[in-house]
């Protein structure tokens, strides 16, 4: 067993998960091949887009693989920095646009409305923000700085930025108001709809990636088990 749950090499484990259902893997391959061709955006532009999506699903081996990718497609280091501040301002973005449940749940608590009527994520949460930002006082003007300056345009344009690897993020965030504002974003900066499903699809891959990275963890659970099962057999 390894000392740590994140080692360097995970190629053995992989060629575990691989050689176990070899029609499974190849499927999974198959498609994350299709997701990183030319098409409506170009592979490096996708490479940057997972680039980001890495940093929001937290898988240590994507990151690494991604950049490493990113790298060999052209990508600048100006682009990755300002893809993975992307990637930030999206982490936040959940927090943010759920502040409204909170402030809309602490007004109807003040006014003796019951928190079990009425429904989560109304389309307008435009008071319930007002109301974050003023109780946040000079923290929000940092915070709206901030913002304003990750999606300026700079060695990835605004486009790129909010419509593109934005929408990606979104996605990985499961914030409905995130992905409603980018798909807004997106079309202001004329990104079409195939752009669209590709920087999704880029998404779709990266969460399953963690998920195919980190089977490392079971691979090597499995080994193990096995291992000393056969032990047993063989010394019974």
């Amino acid at each position: 067993m390894a000392d740590f749950f994140f080692k360097k090499d995970i190629s053995q484990d992989i060629n575990l998960l691989k050689n176990t259902n070899p029609e499974l893997h190849q499927a999974w391959i198959d498609y994350h091949n299709s997701v990183f061709k030319d098409g409506a955006l170009t592979k490096k532009e996708k490479e940057l887009i997972a680039v980001a999506a890495a940093h929001i699903t937290r898988c240590p081996y994507c990151i690494r693989g991604r950049v490493t990718t990113a790298k060999k497609s052209g990508a600048t280091d100006e682009e990755i920095v300002e893809a993975i501040y992307v990637a930030m301002r999206f982490a936040m973005g959940a927090p943010y646009a759920y502040s409204s449940i909170a402030f809309e749940a602490y007004e109807a608590i003040e006014k003796g409305i019951p928190l079990t009527e009425g429904h989560f994520f109304k389309k307008d949460i435009t008071h319930e923000i007002n109301h974050f930002a003023k109780a946040s006082g000079e923290i929000s003007k940092h915070f709206m700085e901030f913002h304003k300056k990750v999606f300026s345009d700079g060695a990835l344009s605004k486009k790129m930025k909010r419509g593109i690897i934005g929408l990606a993020c979104a996605q990985l965030t499961r914030c409905p108001y995130c992905i409603r504002g980018c798909v807004k974003d997106a079309l202001t900066f004329g990104v079409t709809k195939e752009q669209m499903a590709e920087a999704i699809n880029v998404a779709m891959v990266m969460a399953a990636g963690a998920c195919y990275a980190h089977t490392s963890i079971a691979m090597e659970t499995l080994a193990n088990i096995n291992a000393r099962e056969k032990t047993k057999m063989t010394s019974g």
